[in-house]
């Protein structure tokens, strides 16, 4: 079980206040994220905004987002700022939506890159299909840099509402990524 402890639902706040986040997870095979036993970096929160003050439908996750939490991605990357490697946002920045620039961008993913953003190599990633490679930077050429969407990695942390935004909705959705079943992992 995955739950918004807080903020609590249908709560107003002053737009330049960091609203202070806190999710708990509850997972019979994996345990619990109050004794710790759940990896932060497994835990992900979607802030959705809608500028008509009508509640939106909570998003499915597209399959590129699943991937990424599931793969070692967030150990050097960021949704929304620069970690080890560049953040989700900033590529997108940089390479729109072409059929170019997704097959380079497969390539790195997949055979590994050095130079691109600097020093930092980015290491190979063969356990990784070219297929959900591909979901991966579709998610990131398309849908990263979305301004009414951000995530956030961990179980407890903070987020601004939009600094432009004088009215409007915020739909919290939180996320965990299962491990399954010790003897049957895809469960």
């Amino acid at each position: 079980m995955v739950k918004i402890v807080s903020p609590q639902s249908n709560n107003s706040f002053d737009k330049d206040a960091p609203i202070t986040y806190k999710i708990s997870v509850s997972d019979k095979e994996d345990g619990e994220s109050k004794f710790d036993e759940i990896n932060p970096k497994e835990v992900l929160m979607e802030v959705r905004y809608s500028k008509n003050g009508k509640p939106m439908p909570a998003s499915s996750q597209s399959n590129g987002v699943n991937i990424i939490m599931t793969s070692n991605c967030v150990a050097c990357h960021g949704f929304n700022t620069k970690a080890m490697g560049p953040s989700f946002v900033d590529i997108n920045k940089r390479y729109s939506a072409t059929k170019a620039n997704a097959d380079s961008l497969v390539k790195r993913i997949q055979y590994g890159s050095t130079g691109i953003w600097g020093k930092e190599k980015m290491p190979p990633h063969p356990e990784l299909s070219v297929s959900e490679i591909k979901n991966i930077v579709q998610w990131i050429t398309k849908n990263a840099a979305d301004p009414n969407v951000n995530y956030y990695v961990g179980t407890e942390g903070y987020f601004r509402f939009k600094p432009d935004a004088q009215t409007g909705t915020y739909l919290l959705t939180a996320s965990y990524t299962d491990h399954g079943l010790k003897d049957m992992p895809d469960k």
